[in-house]
């Protein structure tokens, strides 16, 4: 009798084995099946946020609303990849500049804090990967927009810069940020931004880029001034050879 019930036991068991199996199937299929259209989604959205880098004016209220909903099905589908809240900073960011310039797409689309939703998502991206260099360049600049000038600001200035010293965008998009704030930035900040600019240079003497246009900075208002910091330290000396 024991022997007949252990028997009668094994294939019970093994069913569960098999029905569990399944199941665990079945939930890694729809996990990829919604990866995959997350991707779909993230990379419409990606495009539509390069053609606006091309040319800020060329989408329409009904372009930016379609990829606003490009956004929130990516975010619904995979909520919690860094590389998603890095692209819903940009596109909040975008918005903002958009605010910013006074384009009357901004009253039609009736949008309102852009600008601290993009710092929001640069915030949640880095909870989930802290060592990524290209967030902590999105949160350096969301607080400079917002002029939030703070012990977060200068921590992400140094972080996009030592954890990305040679990623391009990350030194250029820093470099050309912190230009655009040198007068108001504290010390810390701005010898982070002399980094950053002097780095940029460099990268551009090795191997020229025409996507990350180096004459900007030389041509820039501030620039002069970051020089005339370089004159003043004693330690501080990567521009000598591009200042004035």
């Amino acid at each position: 009798m024991i022997a007949g019930g252990h028997s009668g036991l094994k294939p019970a068991f093994q069913a569960g084995l098999y029905l569990s199996a399944i199941v665990g199937l079945i939930m890694l299929a729809n996990t990829a099946i919604r990866w995959s259209l997350a991707d779909v989604y993230a990379t419409q959205l990606s495009h539509h946020l390069d053609t606006v880098d091309r040319n800020l004016s060329n989408k329409n209220a009904e372009q930016w609303r379609l990829a606003r909903q490009h956004l929130d099905r990516t975010l619904e589908l995979r909520p919690a990849y860094a590389r998603y809240f890095e692209l819903a900073e940009n596109f909040y960011q975008k918005l903002d500049t958009l605010e910013f310039g006074g384009n009357p797409l901004i009253q039609e689309l009736a949008w309102n804090d852009n600008e601290a939703k993009a710092l929001d998502y640069a915030r949640r991206g880095l909870y989930l990967m802290p060592s990524w260099p290209y967030l902590w360049k999105r949160l350096a600049i969301s607080k400079l927009a917002l002029k939030q000038f703070d012990d977060e600001l200068a921590g992400a200035i140094e972080r996009a810069l030592y954890l990305g010293p040679w990623e391009r965008s990350v030194q250029y998009g820093v470099a050309i940020a912190g230009l655009n704030y040198w007068p108001i930035l504290q010390d810390a900040e701005r010898l982070h931004v002399s980094q950053a600019v002097a780095q940029a240079l460099e990268m551009d003497r090795m191997q020229h880029s025409e996507l990350f246009d180096t004459s900007i900075i030389l041509s820039h208002a501030n620039f002069v001034r970051v020089c005339e910091e370089q004159i003043k330290s004693t330690t501080q000396r990567q521009l000598h050879s591009y200042c004035p």
